[in-house]
């Protein structure tokens, strides 16, 4: 199963994420992240329904908030993107350029 990683991270567990997964339990209530960084390794358990739910944690904070919608309240985030982005904004270049 090939999961689709939301951005590139040096020292991201994607490839091993196969590896590690196995000595997991099949179904457990909660996966903890304590340096989640890219959130392979939560992305990898969320995409087989591993965990009822997931708790990330990183040091860059903001990455980690990010991470955690993504992967708990994903219809929320898709929803806020789409506001942000679809705006009035008459100048889509500049638009962008003021979100970005």
């Amino acid at each position: 199963m090939t999961i689709p990683q939301p951005f590139q991270y040096q020292g991201s567990k994607r490839a091993l994420a196969p590896l590690i997964l196995p000595f997991f339990p099949a179904n457990f209530q909660r996966l903890v992240d304590p340096f989640a960084g890219s959130g392979a390794l939560t992305l990898a358990c969320a995409a087989r329904g591993r965990a009822k739910r997931y708790w990330l944690n990183d040091l860059n904070k903001p990455l980690a908030e990010l991470l955690n919608l993504m992967i708990n309240r994903p219809e929320e985030l898709a929803d806020a993107y789409a506001d942000l982005w679809r705006g009035e904004a008459t100048d889509a270049l500049e638009h962008f350029y003021s979100v970005r």
